[in-house]
């Protein structure tokens, strides 16, 4: 079973759906859950947030954070999954996931490969874990997805 169709499967065990909030993989961890037959039933909404002000206007994560931490950071993160599930905190499930996929962009404190993920599931506080993945941009994504997706289900 894909790592797309286990969450699928464990959300519908739960009765939750989901939303995702994305940044350095681009819709790509939206795109991986809906390719599966019965994403439907649990894939609620999601957001390619790859701006700071895309992540402030759609999900309200505070401009004072994104200045303060930068937005590969787990203050962002978290604040990003907070934001996703507005209103539906009881039954909902939110991934978010900012990172640096490379080739450029990286600093010393934030190599290329950085990635943080946030997770927030219902009636509990969000959490967030920084990963350092490596390889080409698109390897880098692709870690990022598939980490995103077994997070949830290692409760």
């Amino acid at each position: 079973m894909s790592p797309a169709a286990a969450l699928i499967q464990y959300l519908n065990d739960k009765g939750w759906c989901v939303r995702c909030v994305e940044s350095c993989t681009a819709g790509a961890l939206t795109a991986a859950i809906g390719s599966v037959a019965g994403a439907s039933a649990v894939l609620d909404r999601s957001w390619v947030t790859y701006t700071n002000q895309a992540k402030h206007e759609e999900v309200g994560v505070p401009l004072e954070l994104l200045e303060q931490y930068g937005a590969v950071s787990e203050q962002v993160v978290l604040a990003m999954v907070n934001g996703a599930v507005q209103g539906c905190e009881t039954n909902t499930v939110a991934l978010s996931v900012s990172g640096i996929a490379g080739p450029d962009g990286g600093s010393p404190d934030k190599p290329v490969g950085t990635v943080w993920i946030g997770l927030k599931l219902p009636n509990c506080d969000a959490v967030a874990q920084c990963f350092h993945f490596q390889g080409s941009r698109h390897d880098i994504q692709n870690q990022a997805v598939n980490q995103a997706l077994a997070m949830p289900l290692q409760d």
